[in-house]
């Protein structure tokens, strides 16, 4: 069975012209495929995101995700807010670059905060006392 698969092969692809035609008509297949592949993907409904910009971190940032453990006000990208931890405010006016809201899921927010207070942020944010409020 394989020599006789083989020995087609090698018939197929006995001159120029033909090789030509397959290897064409092989990419064309593959393309297709991977087409297909990417519309499926890109059109999954169970990922959406907040919104479709994302502004840059500014020099001498960080970015630091968290995500909700309550409700929060209506957050979108370019809005500040306040960072407060154990009812304290440790950070005034940070920058929301980022919010994606998964179904099923609670919002994800990414803030940039300074480089120096970073890790106190991303800490609180994986802790769980990071509470959020919108500047107006």
């Amino acid at each position: 069975m394989q020599t006789k698969l083989v020995d087609q092969w090698y018939a197929l692809c006995r001159d120029n012209a033909r090789q030509r035609l397959v290897i064409i008509s092989l990419s064309v297949l593959s393309a297709l495929f991977y087409l297909v592949t990417a519309l499926s993907f890109s059109a999954s409904p169970n990922t959406t995101s907040g919104q479709n910009s994302r502004y840059e971190i500014p020099a001498g940032f960080r970015a630091v995700a968290m995500q909700s453990i309550g409700p929060l006000p209506e957050i979108v990208v370019g809005d500040f807010v306040d960072v407060i931890i154990d009812a304290a405010v440790a950070l005034d006016r940070v920058l929301v670059i980022d919010v994606a809201v998964q179904t099923g899921r609670q919002a994800t927010i990414v803030l940039a905060v300074p480089l120096v207070d970073a890790p106190k942020i991303a800490t609180a944010a994986a802790l769980g006392v990071v509470a959020l409020v919108l500047v107006g």
